[in-house]
C-alpha cells in the first residue's frame, strides 16, 4: 500500500492512516531529512526481526530510534549530561545521528554488546506527524537498492523491497545524504560518519 503524503503540510488523515498499520506491528517505508527508511514501531519485536531480515542486516548492527521530543530521548538515551541536552536542544530536529549508552527502557532485542543507541529527530514534516501521531518512537535504518544506493524516490522503494512492507509513505524525492552520526558514549566525542549535518553546529571537534 502506498500512501501519498503533503511533505510540507502532512495530511492528518493520511498520517493516522499510516500510523494505524504501525500500531498493528506492521514494518513501513518512510521519509526521513536524509534517505529513505524501513520503521517499525519500538516494542513490536516481530516487527523489528522483519526488517532486519527484509534489509539482510547483521544482527549486532542496530537500529536507530525516531523520537520527536527531547523527553523521549532521556527515556531512551543515558549519559545525557548539561552540555549534550543543551547541544541536542539546539542542532535537533536536523540531520544528525547522536550515539548514547542505551537505558532499561531500550527493549533487549536492540541491544548488542556495547549496549548502545542511536537517536535521530529527523527535521521532516512526515516523519515528525507520524511520531506524534503514535505517541511512541518509532525503530529504523536507511533503504538501499539492490546495487548499494540510497533510495531518494518512492517508486525507487517500491521496487527494491518488492512489495514486502506493509506501507510506503511518498514524500515525494529527497536528496541522497545521509545523517551525521556522533557518538557521544564515550569519554569525548567522536565522529563516526560525516553526513548532511553541519559538523561546525555541533562546536564539539
Amino acid at each position: 500500500m502506498i500512501v501519498e503524503i503533503d511533505p510540507v503540510e502532512p495530511e492528518s488523515w493520511l498520517i493516522a492512516r499510516a500510523a494505524e498499520v504501525l500500531r498493528k506491528g506492521g514494518v513501513a517505508i518512510i521519509p526521513t531529512d536524509t534517505v529513505y527508511g524501513l520503521a517499525c514501531g519500538i516494542s513490536d519485536a516481530k516487527a523489528i526481526k522483519r526488517i532486519y531480515e527484509l534489509k539482510d542486516m547483521d544482527p549486532k548492527k542496530p537500529l536507530a530510534i525516531l523520537v520527536n521530543d527531547m523527553t523521549t530521548v532521556g527515556r531512551y538515551a543515558r549519559g545525557v549530561t548539561t552540555p549534550y541536552y543543551r547541544l541536542l536542544k539546539r542542532v535537533l530536529p536536523g540531520p544528525y545521528t547522536f550515539i548514547f549508552e542505551a537505558s532499561a527502557e531500550v527493549p533487549k532485542i536492540m541491544l548488542r554488546k556495547r549496549r548502545t543507541i542511536g537517536i535521530r529527530m529527523p527535521d521532516h514534516p512526515i516523519t515528525l506527524a507520524l511520531l506524534a501521531e503514535l505517541e511512541e518512537p518509532l525503530l529504523t535504518t536507511s533503504v538501499r537498492t539492490p546495487d548499494d544506493h540510497w533510495v531518494i524516490e518512492p517508486v525507487e522503494v517500491e521496487s527494491t523491497l518488492d512489495h514486502k512492507v506493509d506501507v510506503v509513505v511518498d514524500g515525494g524525492p529527497l536528496v541522497a545524504t545521509p545523517s551525521t552520526v556522533v557518538d557521544l558514549s564515550g569519554p569525548v566525542p567522536e565522529l563516526v560518519r560525516k553526513g548532511k549535518g553541519d559538523i561546525a553546529e555541533l562546536e564539539l571537534f
